[in-house]
């Protein structure tokens, strides 16, 4: 997943959320205690969606990074051992 669908899923789901929350008042009053508990638990849920997906989008990065370093590590070691053996060659001529 990358970076665009992760916002597109976040905004999607806050979209969805505050609809959600919006119908909810709309078709269901409630108490004030009752419509405290249920956007309690709604803030509680999106807190942790979005949590969950940050650690997701950080994992994703995390290695992405440690791919692209590994890479580059190779590249280096390539670049040295044909510095070496131009080198090499140079003297032996």
């Amino acid at each position: 997943m990358g970076r665009n669908d992760s916002a597109s899923a976040i905004g999607a789901f806050a979209v969805g959320l505050g609809v959600g929350i919006a119908l909810s008042f709309l078709l269901a009053p409630k108490s004030g205690e009752e419509t405290r508990e249920l956007i309690a638990k709604s803030a509680r849920r999106s807190r942790d969606f979005v949590t969950d997906t940050v650690d997701d989008v950080k994992s994703q990065v995390e290695d992405s990074v440690n791919d692209a370093k590994g890479r580059i590590r190779g590249a280096v070691r390539a670049g040295k051992e044909a510095y070496r053996d131009d080198l090499a060659q140079k003297r032996d001529a």
